[in-house]
């Protein structure tokens, strides 16, 4: 099939870009044509809340390689008609993780069902609406996806909520592939010189953008019922203010267990990461599915989360780790101190990850994402 796919990739950063990346090449793989459409302006400086879109080091990409402007109209016209250009395009495909970036996105579904009509337009949904949404947030969503002709997502949470709020629309679940392509762990011991923490400590991760449905305040006020021996690495930059992180560090007396890599993480930082901790924790207070589960099962690394959305679908209750239920700091504690203070099998939960990297690799979402 041709297969178009306007959305965000490689410079800008982050977890969507790096999903369509992968998407795109899968289906290449696949035997498809793929062209894909990337942003010249993804968000607008001013409502940007961290300090960079793009990779360090990489320019913003110019209107000639990236067609699509987020609040230039103009754009999304011209960006269905360029997607025509080379051809008869079966399927658009359209990435859809926030609403700010609706109007754009339905504007090319708009231009190009009126140039094309024979083309079918396809919403792969990792949010039903911004994770931090309004009412506002819902209605641009459900304009959006009017103008599709049936939508994929990666969770069955993610389909209730599209069916919330447009019950005719014709939803697939599929699931949230597993990345392949990040460079192997480093060895406990050489991680943890790299990142200066104690060898003899239990270490605990929280990995990725901070934001408020994360919950990263209910695992810093969970760790004053921690076992002393365990630390806490948080690793990404904040997208709110980090105060009211650092007043219950210093309120519950342990800001010495706790180390901080406060900026965005790029991929060939993970090794290390990763490679230094026992376990990642997910507190997360409202979730559909995460990319940042799909990099833990990669390293091999246990998890504990909250039971909400898609999360629970990734872990095997006591094999590669556990889950609690949100927002309840003392079950989350109780949960952390239970692992690291039992003898899990390292074997058993590489066995179990094979099982899900075989059930959710990109080559199986390739082919069952048009069947």
């Amino acid at each position: 099939m041709n297969i178009a796919i306007a959305s965000t990739f490689n410079p800008y950063r982050g977890g969507i870009a790096t999903f369509n990346d992968r998407l795109a090449s899968s289906l290449s793989a696949a035997g498809h044509n793929v062209r894909c459409y990337n942003w010249s302006r993804q968000y607008p400086s001013i409502l940007f809340p961290g300090e960079a879109q793009t990779i360090k080091g990489q320019p913003t990409p110019s209107n000639r390689e990236a067609p699509l402007d987020s609040i230039n109209p103009k754009t999304w016209r011209s960006t269905a008609a360029k997607i025509l250009n080379h051809g008869d395009v079966d399927v658009l495909i359209l990435p859809f993780w926030h609403a700010s970036l609706a109007p754009a996105l339905r504007g090319v579904a708009k231009r190009l069902k009126k140039l094309s009509p024979k083309t079918r337009v396809l919403a792969l949904m990792h949010n039903a609406s911004s994770h931090d949404g309004s009412s506002v947030d819902k209605w641009l969503t459900k304009r959006f996806l009017k103008r599709v002709d049936n939508c994929v997502v990666l969770s069955q949470s993610v389909k209730e909520g599209v069916n919330n709020l447009l019950p005719s629309l014709e939803c697939k679940v599929l699931f949230h592939p597993l990345y392949d392509h990040y460079p192997s762990a480093m060895n406990k011991t050489e991680a943890r010189n790299v990142l200066g923490i104690p060898k003899n400590v239990n270490l605990a991760l929280f990995f990725g953008l901070i934001r408020p449905y994360k919950g990263l305040d209910v695992l810093l006020s969970s760790m004053k019922n921690v076992d002393e021996n365990t630390h806490l690495l948080i690793a990404g930059e904040c997208y709110e203010n980090w105060s009211k992180y650092s007043k219950i560090i210093e309120y519950t007396g342990i800001s010495s267990r706790i180390y901080h890599i406060n900026k965005f993480v790029d991929e060939v930082e993970l090794p290390a990461i990763f490679g230094a901790s026992d376990l990642l924790v997910l507190p997360y207070i409202k979730a559909s599915q995460s990319g940042v589960v799909a990099t833990a099962i990669h390293y091999n690394t246990p998890i504990i989360a909250s039971n909400i959305g898609d999360l629970k679908n990734s872990i095997s209750e006591g094999v590669t780790g556990s889950l609690v239920e949100p927002n309840n700091s003392v079950q989350l504690a109780s949960s952390i101190n239970s692992w690291t203070q039992s003898n899990h099998n390292k074997g058993q939960v590489e066995t179990e990850y094979d099982r899900i990297r075989t059930e959710k690799s990109w080559r199986t979402f390739a082919e069952n994402l048009f069947n």
